[in-house]
């Protein structure tokens, strides 16, 4: 089930905002990705400071509003999830499920409060959306782009 990201594809609407590296986005869906990256953002933090001082109710209903996503899949329509489904690189959706699937597993080890696997599955949360950001939003996060020169001594 796709949850996060996946309005980086056009919806039923013909109108295009604007492509970030392949993916391209809609116009009347930029506004809630937006609204849905920030809220994500701020789930990441407050887990970090919840995880930290081990209040494990609060990090588990956290990782859990992450899990079932935030903004996109109330917003959208089914006609909309399902064409973005349709549209996604085949690696996005996957790195979108791995996303939702460890905050899951997340909440789990905070509910039975395993500091250690909880850990393990915020740095996979982590670096699930350091993979995305690398591939899908070079643009947007300057920082995964790679230097053209770097490439060739390599």
């Amino acid at each position: 089930m796709l949850m996060l990201v996946s309005a980086c594809s056009v919806a039923e609407n013909k109108h295009v905002d604007q492509q970030e590296q392949g993916l391209t986005i809609a116009a009347d869906i930029k506004a809630l990705l937006k609204q849905e990256m920030i809220a994500v953002e701020k789930g990441m933090q407050e887990l970090v400071t919840s995880i930290s001082r081990g209040k494990w109710h609060k990090t588990a209903a956290i990782a859990k509003k992450i899990q079932a996503s935030y903004i996109l899949k109330q917003s959208l329509t089914k006609e909309q999830m399902q064409h973005l489904h349709h549209s996604l690189p085949e690696q996005f959706i996957k790195l979108d499920f791995s996303f939702h699937q460890y905050a899951g597993m997340l909440a789990h080890a905070a509910e039975v409060k395993n500091s250690d696997v909880v850990n393990f599955y915020f740095y996979k949360m982590n670096e699930s959306c350091m993979q995305c950001h690398s591939s899908y939003a070079q643009e947007r996060f300057s920082g995964f782009a790679k230097d053209k020169q770097e490439i060739h001594k390599h």
